[in-house]
């Protein structure tokens, strides 16, 4: 028996409906992210449906869901971060923000047609669009704006496993789950696909995901052919936060590369852009790497600048070892930490020769897997010693390889950093510098940046304030060419310390320029974290007036993204401000909050308990990276 939905949180179930639905089908596959919502929104835009300002407010992100092409990626990399590979963190502004659109444009467009939108096969949809519509279906419960209503019928039905890698059935179910679905992963029923009557089309939206997707797995295809598709789709799921897709093809491909030659291995090396961070051109067409861009719009060294580059390519086994790599980073997003030591463990055992940058990459993604996600430290010493011991120094030795060796320093320095031992984690931090010295590609400059920020915080460990201040004033807005979205950070920190100080007076401007960049960028999840931690900090100080106004700011934000648990605590900073109690409806929405059940409680028990406003609201803090809780699976 397939389980059934519960009615929770405002979603309105496939067996109340009482008017014609808009019916769309989102069983679209694995090979493309966002490949449900756009057939979604295409079903919607034929049906006359109206987005309201969302395509000029958001251009970008609605590019990226409407026409994905170059000019729209490098937009939206100047805007948003994407996941960071190097340090195997899966927080992706990028996607974030893509979703955040997503949803809410399905939710003001089925509001614009005036029936309800009803969904089928949302469990055989790409898992991105799957979290858009859990996002969606919240956004919709607190707003009161659009009625989407999931078919009880196939929900629970999946896709044949492409492979034991791709396995997303956990992922699923709690999407599901968060959709009023009682599944456990167990539950999930395989439907198989049907077989195609013709080949498929290529991909109508510009970027050939599917196509590379099928020209990757084709039997038919070379070994060549097949790897360079295998590459390029890589890099395009990963800006997706498609991970089960990058799961099929890597572990599909894993196998082909005991076949290739060193000549195929040359080729191969020498068709991928310099730098290592730019999609070979037929990727994306002449404009790949931006040549038709403004010279403003231009990300560094690319396209999304990401650092999820192949290796050094001079061997086979370096291949072998780079599609080890992509399988460990997509367990690792999925939090499979120990499948994820396994593979980077397993880059160093593949046969043939490999690069010494290889056999770094190795060490050190298992060492960041033991430091940071297992909190096995000594474990993780070893896998950087070991790192540095396949990285002799050498004379006149390339950019590479000492690029390499700073990355292994500043983990060095960060086990150093956990043990208190911030002498020495600085030490690690200076070697790491004296690495990348003269070094101007995109991947160098972002770990200059990383080494910014960790001497920063170690100073502000240590209670040296000023000295953690000018550090990261030394790391100057204007000096740095990264994405417009590091203005925000920077002057969100810099006021930090400076409220951590002491000096709030002069901290407050900062936070305010803050406060701008994000309105500038349409950016509403930090706009509402900053204003809402400005309110808080000037209900302190007596201002009430200023801090009803940055409630009032926050309110609006956290309702752009149809936050249920964001609007409420926005509703209790303004009534504080305001000196009235909070009313039944503050907590009610709070209630209908299910990426932040926890929080919404103590939210509700807090106030209902008369507790100090201050203490339930969000406060200053000294780093403004926050989870991009409302899509996290």
């Amino acid at each position: 028996m397939i389980p059934g939905p519960r009615n929770g949180r405002g979603l309105l179930l496939a067996d109340t409906v009482s008017r014609p639905a808009l019916e769309v089908d989102l069983s679209t596959g694995t090979a493309t992210g966002f490949g449900g919502l756009r057939r979604l929104l295409d079903a919607l835009a034929a049906a006359g449906a109206r987005f309201g300002e969302l395509p000029t407010r958001h251009p970008a992100e609605w590019g990226w869901l409407t026409r994905p092409d170059a000019r729209n990626l490098a937009v939206l990399a100047r805007l948003a971060r994407p996941a960071s590979e190097r340090r195997l963190r899966r927080e992706c502004e990028q996607t974030f923000r893509v979703l955040a659109v997503a949803a809410a444009a399905v939710c003001r467009g089925a509001e614009s047609l005036g029936v309800p939108v009803l969904l089928h096969g949302v469990g055989r949809a790409d898992l991105p669009s799957l979290c858009g519509v859990v996002r969606a279906v919240e956004y919709a419960a607190a707003t009161g704006i659009g009625r989407l209503r999931v078919s009880p019928r196939d929900a629970v039905l999946v896709a044949p496993l492409r492979s034991a890698a791709a396995d997303t059935r956990v992922e699923r179910a709690r999407c599901l789950r968060a959709l009023g679905f009682d599944v456990a992963a167990t539950e999930l029923r395989v439907l198989p696909w049907p077989a195609p009557r013709r080949p498929a089309p290529e991909d109508p939206y510009g970027v050939p995901e599917e196509a590379l997707f099928a020209a990757a797995l084709a039997p038919s295809g070379t070994t060549v052919d097949r790897i360079g598709a295998a590459l390029a789709y890589c890099r395009l799921a990963f800006l997706s936060s498609n991970w089960e897709g990058i799961a099929v093809v890597a572990s599909g491909c894993l196998p082909l590369a005991a076949r290739l030659t060193a000549r195929d291995v040359a080729r191969m090396a020498a068709a991928w852009p310099s730098g290592a961070d730019a999609y070979p051109a037929d990727v994306f067409g002449a404009d790949a790497r931006g040549a038709d861009l403004e010279e403003d719009e231009a990300p560094v060294g690319g396209l999304g600048a990401t650092g999820f580059e192949p290796p050094t390519l001079r061997h086979p086994g370096d291949l072998h070892a780079h599609f080890l790599k992509l399988l460990g980073v997509q367990a690792s997003f999925r939090r499979q930490h120990t499948d994820a030591l396994g593979y980077f463990r397993a880059m160093r055992e593949v046969d043939g020769p490999l690069s010494a940058e290889t056999l770094a990459q190795s060490h050190l993604y298992a060492g960041v897997t033991l430091a940071k996600r297992q909190d096995l430290l000594p474990e993780a010493v070893a896998e950087v010693t070991a790192g540095f011991a396949a990285l002799p120094a050498r004379a006149a030795e390339p950019a590479s390889t000492r690029r390499e060796r700073g990355w292994l320093h500043n983990l060095r320095g960060y086990t150093h950093f956990v043990q208190g031992a911030l002498a020495a984690a600085l030490e690690q931090e200076r070697a790491a510098f004296g690495c990348i010295d003269g070094c101007t590609d995109a991947r160098s400059v972002q770990l200059r940046i990383d080494l910014v920020s960790n001497v920063s915080v170690l100073q502000e460990s240590a209670g040296r304030l000023d000295q953690a201040l000018q550090t990261w004033e030394w790391l100057a807005v204007d000096d740095v060419p990264v994405t417009a979205s590091f203005g925000t950070h920077h002057s969100y920190r810099a006021g930090g310390l400076q409220v951590r100080a002491g000096d709030v007076e002069n901290a407050l401007p900062r936070l305010d320029e803050s406060l701008r960049r994000c309105v500038g960028a349409a950016d509403d999840f930090h706009e509402f974290e900053i204003a809402a931690e400005l309110g808080a900090l000037l209900l302190g100080r007596g201002r009430r007036v200023a801090s009803a106004e940055l409630f009032d700011r926050a309110a609006l934000a956290a309702t752009r993204l149809g936050d249920p648990y964001r609007m409420a605590v926005a509703a209790v900073g303004g009534a504080a401000s305001r000196g009235v109690r909070v009313d039944e409806h503050t907590a009610g929405l709070a209630r209908l909050s299910g990426t932040q059940s926890r929080r919404a409680q103590a939210l509700v028990e807090g106030c209902r308990q008369g507790a100090d406003p201050i203490c339930l609201l969000p406060h200053v803090r000294t780093m403004l990276d926050r989870p991009f809780d409302l899509i996290d699976v």
